[in-house]
């Protein structure tokens, strides 16, 4: 229904903002990602929004980018997860950390987050790991290879390693020392894999 809205900050807390947009006030619900975003009192804004309506209330929220709203939306499809849960995770770190979080299944850092508990951090990480954009070619350019593997092979392989438990620093340390043995030779990902598991 709203897309975005743009007005001027009447009033703003790390939990909520009203944003006055041609004389109505607008109640929105954010993030502290985007409270800390915002500008001053008095100052124009424009946020994107995500409009929910339940049986007792109508909720509006809002967020400062498009990767934190989208990040939202994916959060509110993983069962058991309400949209005051997906704005305590949006909150509790950066976007990217929690990204990297869910990508690298890390359930010590998703639980630190108040009120999200190990069975709830489990579904996040099950159910969004593989709905997350690939950040393509990341992590391949942290490791030093030849032209004879791609830097799809390279990144590939260390998310399956990271996909099997391995850190992920750990899993591009070993995908290096593998590459390094193998100067020169075409490796498929399934071959960096293999050598790598044998390396861990």
């Amino acid at each position: 229904m709203y897309h975005y809205l743009n007005g001027k900050i009447a009033e703003k807390t790390p939990a909520a903002v009203i944003l006055d947009v041609n004389g109505i006030g607008y109640e929105i619900r954010i993030s502290v990602n985007t409270f800390s975003a915002l500008p001053g009192l008095g100052q124009p804004a424009k946020l994107l929004t995500h409009f929910i309506v339940r049986e007792d209330a109508q909720l509006l929220f809002g967020f400062a980018t498009e990767e934190e709203r989208e990040l939202f939306k994916l959060l509110l499809s993983v069962s058991g997860i309400g949209p005051k849960m997906a704005i305590t995770l949006l909150s509790g770190m950066t976007i990217s950390e929690l990204k990297a979080a869910i990508r690298e299944g890390s359930l010590a850092v998703l639980t630190s987050v108040s009120g999200i508990g190990r069975k709830t951090a489990e579904r996040v990480v099950v159910e969004l790991k593989d709905k997350l954009p690939r950040e393509t070619g990341k992590d391949s350019k942290d490791i030093i290879h030849d032209m004879s593997v791609s830097d799809q092979i390279v990144e590939d392989a260390v998310q399956a390693l990271v996909s099997l438990g391995y850190v992920k620093q750990k899993a591009k340390e070993t995908v290096q020392k593998v590459l390094k043995v193998s100067l020169g030779k075409k490796l498929t990902v399934e071959e960096i894999i293999r050598a790598a598991l044998k390396h861990v």
